[in-house]
């Protein structure tokens, strides 16, 4: 284990192990992925984040940079991202919001940087220091237009270690921005933890082969180290609509067509994309269906259903965005309802429903007082839901 691993623990579990937060483990993940450039502004729950980046940083070469804001701290990861470093910020709520606009230019200029909002309760200020999963669809659908999405969900530790390191690669391969969503909960555990372990964590997706590159022709030139600059052609980078020069167009069937990459880029390798974990697969009547840390309590849940006569299948989904369309319409083959659980009123039981109504029942459990979803609770929904269906 290299030396600057132990700045992240709080002690030692064992010769392999560290008890370490989520946060930290999320920059130990930044780090093992090349990222070399961070930008960002306090704010909880997500400043242990910057602190690590911050310190450890320097020590391998890279940049840290403490901006006045948000906005500031986003546009200078997009710049750092088009002399080819590798970059990244972190934030909340009110700091995710003031983001938006230059998470359209990114995504419109093709340029790869990594985005952690840990969540907290909104709107505006809210409660800084209770967990949330309200900022899901603004992850998807906060800045303008149509556009792409990449949006992962960490459930503990070694999520955010290893999701990170899965934001960095989608972000180079797909050449954009790619936001990783965690809760306060998330953010600020401690688990026992090491590199290695959250290596062998499974996730279920299409290979991870990241030797190809999706990219529009005019920025190939972009992606060079920064010694380089000087001996290349400077491309013309733009958040108007561009067609194969970099510079803009107004031509209706260019415009339909660079629209159209953009999309398709990500939809098209939704295979490769949408990383899960099935449960008890096929020997369940009802499911359920999490991310973040009610995904926790769903995996504990599923053993208390257990014993307790109720027959439940737990999918628990990593990539929230783009859709995992073609396995949530499977499990709902499967099934007689659907219950998900979620720190918020329902946003992604919304697009659940609208892809599995055809087959089987979607129940919305929210919760937006502050506390945890637990898996007790979970358990007593379902009894509840399978009584009323029995005696139906």
């Amino acid at each position: 284990m290299e030396l600057w691993y132990t700045h992240l623990m709080r002690e030692t579990i064992d010769q392999d192990s560290l008890l370490v937060q989520g946060n930290r483990a999320c920059a130990l993940g930044a780090l093992d992925a090349g990222v070399r450039f961070f930008a960002g502004y306090p704010i909880t729950p997500s400043s242990e984040i910057m602190e690590v980046m911050a310190r450890e940083l320097p020590a391998v070469g890279g940049v840290f940079m403490q901006m006045e804001d948000e906005i500031a701290s986003i546009c200078a990861c997009i710049g750092a991202s088009l002399t080819g470093e590798i970059s990244m910020t972190a934030t909340s709520g009110p700091g995710f919001s003031l983001m938006q606009e230059a998470i359209g230019y990114a995504i419109m200029a093709e340029a790869p940087t990594v985005i952690v909002n840990v969540m907290r309760m909104g709107p505006s200020t809210g409660r800084p220091t209770t967990p949330s999963q309200g900022d899901v669809m603004q992850a998807r659908w906060g800045t303008h237009g149509d556009h792409p999405a990449i949006v992962l969900a960490a459930s503990n530790v070694a999520d955010m270690y290893r999701l990170t390191i899965a934001a960095v690669r989608f972000a180079q391969r797909f050449r954009m921005p790619v936001i990783v969503l965690a809760d306060e909960i998330v953010g600020h555990m401690r688990e026992s933890f090491s590199p290695e372990i959250a290596g062998r964590y499974r996730l279920t997706s299409g290979d991870f082969d990241f030797t190809e590159t999706y990219i529009h022709p005019e920025m190939v030139r972009e992606v060079h180290p920064p010694h380089e600059l000087g001996t290349l052609i400077h491309p013309h980078v733009t958040g108007l609509i561009h067609d194969e020069t970099g510079f803009p167009t107004n031509d209706p069937k260019k415009s339909e067509q660079f629209l159209r990459e953009l999309h398709d880029k990500v939809v098209h390798h939704r295979g490769e994309l949408c990383l899960y974990d099935v449960k008890n697969v096929g020997k369940g009547r009802v499911a359920v269906v999490a991310y973040g840390s009610c995904a926790r309590s769903a995996r504990a849940a599923l053993k208390l259903a257990e014993q307790e006569g109720i027959p439940v299948e737990v999918l628990h989904l990593y990539t929230l965005f783009p859709l995992p369309v073609e396995i949530i319409q499977e499990l709902a083959r499967r099934v007689e309802f659907i219950l998900i659980p979620e720190l918020n009123l329902g946003q992604y039981a919304r697009e659940v429903r609208r892809l599995a109504e055809n087959w089987t029942t979607v129940v919305s459990m929210g919760r937006i007082d502050g506390n945890l979803i637990t898996p007790r609770d979970i358990v007593d929904r379902l009894a509840e839901l399978v009584g009323k269906y029995e005696s139906a």
